[in-house]
């Protein structure tokens, strides 16, 4: 899959010369093996495609492995070639890629860095400098959690583990929904968007903040 920039014609060729196969939709996007972020000239970017491919896949590379693979007609290992050294990217999104591979590999063998959570989604989240609504769920999917469409008691399987995401900051209305604030009650968090985008790029939950 690439992403954050686009693919020529040749590149598509190349994959062509691998025996590989694109993964083109973010439908798909869980199934890619290999992501390629970046041609060397678009800078590194968090897209929605990007979020949900690092929750499944230790291949975050740069296109020289494509081309290099092509050369030598056949799919040769990452390890040279996983974008472990774009600092600027790092500084921007406060991370470090060798350590969110690393991270990405042991929290998959618990079903994902959200396994066993579940997520609701405040209304005015999604488009909100966020991706939409169905990107969102994918990502959250991706990550192992389960998305919830409502905080009806019906909903709640386990309310100590669900987490509400809100705007950055919340809004009044937002922390007004039915069964917001009683999530609190039960032992769940309420947390704003930027902590999701944060816990998938570092593939790490670090400690949850309540909003008052």
């Amino acid at each position: 899959m690439f992403t954050g920039f686009v693919a020529t014609r040749q590149h598509m060729q190349m994959i062509e010369t691998i025996g590989a196969e694109i993964v083109e939709s973010i439908e798909e996007a869980h199934t890619a093996t290999h992501i390629i972020v970046t041609d060397g000239v678009t800078k590194f970017r968090r897209t929605p495609k990007l979020m949900i491919c690092i929750c499944k896949s230790p291949n975050i590379v740069k296109l020289e492995w494509l081309e290099r693979s092509a050369k030598e007609q056949r799919v040769i290992d990452t390890t040279p070639y996983l974008l472990v050294d774009d600092k600027e990217a790092e500084k921007r999104y406060s991370f470090s890629m060798r350590e969110t591979i690393q991270n990405g590999i042991q929290v998959r063998e618990n079903g994902g860095v959200l396994g066993g959570l579940y997520v609701y989604i405040c209304s005015g989240v999604a488009g909100n400098k966020a991706p939409s609504t169905k990107e969102l769920n994918l990502i959250i999917e991706a990550a192992g959690g389960k998305v919830l469409s409502s905080l009806t008691a019906s909903k709640l399987a386990d309310p100590a583990k669900t987490i509400v995401l809100t705007s950055d900051p919340s809004t009044p209305s937002q922390l007004r929904e039915p069964g917001v604030r009683n999530i609190l009650k039960l032992g769940g968090k309420i947390v704003p968007i930027s902590w999701l985008f944060e816990v998938i790029i570092t593939q790490c939950i670090n400690p949850v903040i309540e909003l008052d």
